[in-house]
């Protein structure tokens, strides 16, 4: 089950008939250049790990997932200077998605059983259990606005994705695509709420007005189909990226920045061989990174684009077999990549940047 957004996505590359680059793109391995990780984190052997994050002062690594002998949630903490497992949380049911709060006071969860979770730091005590909304549906995607009052959160049904509020655990429905969500994206100044869906289209919410100001469409006519598979907000506010898999002209997989005040398009940076399945920008918003490859018998890759002109500044293997989740640190000094076999890595992101100039 932990698996199920991204089997799902699977599902769309059989559906696209998605096998490798589309036609027209040079394989990305003329560009690939092996690296060696910084370390790596170790797990308990039981942790099966799905998903990453970083606590928001940067000091530790946070990984969502479940353990394969109780079957419970788990939620591990490892300390990012000694790469030593700080802290290990449970709750009922494999965890499917988290996030925290700016000042780092409160962590939610999300998980197969339906709920919903608030801890609080220093020892992240469980402060409150409940049930999410639509009821039996499950909470994939979590965003907690900047204020720390409010949170977005992507369901797995059909029936759009809900603005929370924290203090008194209520939903307000984002009557939006009858889609499911593949993706949820807040700006840094928590004006706007960005909405990907497992569909052709995408909404950016203002969340003062409460309303869509803009859709975004993978269709030009009856040219282009596709999904959207991830989505994020630049932290200084410039840009708005989402990667896609489309059927223009043929199978096409790509990673298209906007003007995330316009919307215009900026720039598309096609040449991905898989779908992106995470995206994150640079500290200093000048980087996009995203991971692809999630099956065990595709590469894994790491490619980092330039913001300002979508070429594609560097990409590299960090696994043999297939590679799902990503977090970069909020100071930009480090990138953890998650592969399908659960293995964490670290890399020195602020090393590599040097190394090439950017």
């Amino acid at each position: 089950m932990m698996r199920h957004c991204c089997w799902a996505v699977l599902a769309m590359c059989v559906v696209f008939g998605i096998q490798g680059a589309a036609p027209g793109i040079e394989p990305m391995n003329q560009t690939v250049v092996d690296r060696e990780p910084a370390a790596e984190f170790t797990r308990p052997d039981s942790h099966s790990i799905e998903d990453v994050l970083f606590t928001p002062d940067g000091k530790h690594l946070v990984g969502l997932g479940q353990d394969r002998q109780t079957k419970n949630g788990v939620i591990d903490f490892w300390d990012v200077q000694s790469r030593k497992l700080a802290r290990q949380l449970t709750q009922p049911g494999p965890v499917v998605a988290a996030t925290f709060s700016s000042n780092g006071k409160v962590l939610l969860t999300s998980g197969w059983d339906k709920k919903l979770y608030i801890r609080t730091a220093p020892d992240w005590a469980m402060q409150h259990a409940f049930d999410h909304d639509p009821p039996g549906q499950v909470a994939q995607k979590l965003a907690l606005l900047p204020s720390g009052k409010q949170f977005a959160s992507g369901n797995s049904s059909y029936d759009g994705p809900r603005l929370w509020t924290l203090e008194t655990r209520t939903a307000r429905a984002l009557k939006g695509v009858p889609e499911q969500v593949s993706g949820l994206a807040v700006s840094s100044d928590g004006k706007r709420l960005a909405v990907v869906y497992s569909a052709p289209v995408a909404e950016i919410w203002d969340l003062e007005r409460f309303q869509v100001v803009k859709h975004l469409a993978l269709e030009k006519g009856a040219r282009r189909q596709g999904v959207f598979v991830s989505c994020a907000f630049s932290p200084d506010g410039r840009w708005f990226a989402a990667g896609w898999s489309g059927t223009a002209a043929g199978p096409k997989l790509a990673v298209t920045i906007w003007d995330a005040n316009t919307f215009a398009m900026h720039k598309e940076c096609d040449g991905l061989t898989d779908f992106p399945y995470a995206l994150a920008f640079s500290a200093d918003s000048k980087l996009l990174v995203s991971t692809m490859g999630g099956e065990r018998n595709t590469p894994a890759k790491v490619c980092l684009w330039e913001a300002e002109s979508g070429k594609l500044a560097h990409a590299f293997s960090p696994y043999k077999h297939g590679c799902m989740q990503q977090a970069l640190s909020p100071d930009g000094r480090w990138l953890v990549t998650c592969g399908v076999d659960c293995t964490l890595r670290l890399w020195d992101f602020d090393k590599l940047r040097k190394e090439l100039g950017r």
